[in-house]
């Protein structure tokens, strides 16, 4: 004996709509994230709009873009920079030294002259900047 019944309703989900804004998706973010352009920062050293002009400094040391080195004129090599400036020191220990180094010179380079200053007992230490 066969029963009618109700026919049963299939609900029928189309997905291909579905894939079509997923794939829609995924390209519009693979495209803006390749536009995307990591920030680096432009440094154009030494100009500051907040230097203020200060009385010349008995100990002035100088670092060019090659990396040479001199004080008060005296080319020095940097293994003989903390030597060179110890007796300096030794006379007046307060005395200011002022850095005067290239725009075009590399970071590292820099902060290696700076520790070396600091390590021959140097405390009082300024980098020179030209004013815009």
């Amino acid at each position: 004996m066969e029963f009618e019944g109700r026919s049963r309703i299939h609900a029928h989900l189309d997905i291909a709509p579905l894939i079509d804004i997923v794939f829609l998706l995924l390209v519009f973010f693979m495209l803006t994230s390749t536009f995307l352009v990591p920030e680096a920062l432009e440094l154009e050293l030494p100009e500051s709009s907040s230097a203020t002009a200060s009385e010349a400094t008995p100990i002035i040391v100088a670092l060019d873009s090659t990396g040479q080195l001199s004080i008060n004129g005296e080319r020095v090599e940097l293994a003989q920079l903390r030597k060179a400036i110890e007796p300096l020191l030794k006379q007046n220990s307060d005395s200011p030294i002022t850095l005067k180094s290239d725009a075009r010179t590399e970071v590292q380079q820099l902060l290696k002259v700076m520790d070396e200053i600091r390590a021959a007992g140097a405390s009082n230490v300024a980098l020179a900047t030209m004013q815009k």
